[in-house]
């Protein structure tokens, strides 16, 4: 669950690291998120002798989230597959419980700036820098993901644990070998709504159709003496094919779901 920087927390992390860390103005140049601008207006302008970027708003403009931790005085950003601390006192960075040297967050009334090449440093992102205009390229845009949020957004899913090929394996048994690439997305416990997306690997269709079937049907176990609604969601859940490329989804809408996975992998 995500819980917003109240004003105070905000401000106290401003006079931590004193007066010079704010910066008149608004902020110049341009962010874009696989492809998409991010609204930077409200941003105040970022400070001066690098290129920075707000860390927050690119991480919910690439489905990650923020957060705060008063006890420990650290912040917290999720980007992906990437965990982000920021130590509200000195600035300190640590990606992925590794602490990041050379490198330090900047506070400007109380948005966290980070040297646009931290971006470099996380797995499956890139930052370009043109003058006042930033590109980030991150996993999420990649085609099958991008299709795949589109069905959860669209649709309305609760899907939110999200796997590649070899993490539907470890964690689901769905042989990562049926596929030359794939992405899914799953539920939180009480939630049965799933969508799987890939591309299948020659001469393993059949193979694919069956670990999604034994996906839906195991989803459907797992609530036969639980919730009603997952239940039924789970049920009328769907293995449909388009070319090499499958879809498994459970969702309160699956003909909507299946019109954009159709129309995505044949565009």
């Amino acid at each position: 669950m995500k819980r917003i920087f109240t004003a105070a927390l905000a401000m106290g992390m401003v006079l931590s690291l004193g007066a010079s860390a704010l910066a008149a103005g608004s902020y110049s140049g341009s962010i874009t998120v696989n492809g998409t601008a991010v609204d930077t207006a409200s941003l105040p302008a970022a400070p001066a002798g690098a290129t920075y970027v707000p860390l927050r708003t690119v991480a919910e403009a690439d489905y990650g989230f923020a957060d705060w931790y008063p006890e420990e005085g650290r912040s917290f950003f999720s980007l992906d597959a990437n965990s982000i601390y920021v130590d509200c006192a000195t600035g300190a960075i640590e990606v992925n419980d590794q602490t990041v040297s050379g490198m330090n967050a900047v506070f400007v009334q109380g948005v966290t700036y980070v040297p646009v090449g931290l971006f470099d440093r996380l797995e499956g992102y890139t930052a370009t820098v043109n003058g006042a205009d930033i590109a980030i390229a991150t996993p999420n845009g990649e085609a099958l993901t991008k299709l795949a949020r589109q069905i959860i957004d669209t649709v309305g899913m609760g899907a939110s644990i999200k796997q590649d090929a070899a993490g539907m394996e470890s964690f689901y048994g769905i042989p990562a070998d049926c596929f030359e690439e794939a992405i899914g997305f799953f539920p939180m416990m009480i939630s049965a709504d799933t969508v799987v997306i890939g591309k299948v690997a020659p001469g393993k269709m059949d193979a694919a159709k069956e670990a999604l079937e034994a996906q839906r049907a195991a989803t459907q176990q797992s609530f036969e003496q639980y919730l009603p609604g997952p239940l039924e969601v789970a049920k009328n859940g769907q293995v449909v094919t388009s070319g090499d490329y499958i879809m498994l989804i459970l969702s309160s809408d699956n003909d909507t779901a299946i019109d954009l996975f159709q129309a995505g992998v044949q565009g």
